[in-house]
């Protein structure tokens, strides 16, 4: 892995952390009708409800994945690395989809199953959203030649570090 791919996705994770705590730190200790005026006036606190706990567990994900990934030395195969990515974006675009209903409410009835989604399962199955953002970080390693497929030789070599 790249130094510079590796030290721009930990900070972004770091800093992803950073904030999530934050916020859940301001929802937890404080006062709840302070809490409840923020979250009916403000769209970024009525986003943080909803996605502040998954996001902080997917930036722990991407934390651990890149410490193995960099200390470690690993590489995979094209195919699995590219499966690797898409379930990531795939994760993402459902953390993404999560936060419409907050931009449109009149959307939200009809989105409500990501907010669903993620809201329990982040609740339910915190390993599991970590372990996707370990995903997230093996989708970040470098290609190894020696796990090319059977129909390598058509391929461009890739060209990396």
């Amino acid at each position: 892995m790249k130094k510079s791919m590796f030290i721009g996705n930990l900070v972004a994770a770091i800093v992803l952390a950073v904030i999530t705590t934050a916020f859940l730190a301001w929802y937890h200790q404080s006062d709840a009708g302070a809490v409840l005026d923020a979250i009916t006036t403000v769209p970024a606190a009525q986003i943080g409800v909803v996605l502040a706990a998954p996001v902080l567990l997917y930036a722990i994900g991407i934390i651990l994945g890149l410490m193995v990934a960099w200390f470690k030395n690993i590489s995979l195969g094209r195919g699995t690395r590219l499966v690797f990515r898409i379930v990531s974006a795939l994760v993402i675009a459902l953390f993404l989809t999560a936060i419409i209903p907050v931009f449109a409410p009149d959307a939200g009835s009809a989105l409500m199953g990501p907010v669903v989604v993620v809201f329990y399962v982040s609740r339910l199955a915190p390993v599991f959203i970590v372990l996707l953002g370990f995903l997230y970080a093996m989708g970040c390693v470098p290609v190894n030649k020696e796990k090319r497929g059977p129909f390598a030789k058509y391929l461009p070599d890739d060209h990396f570090e």
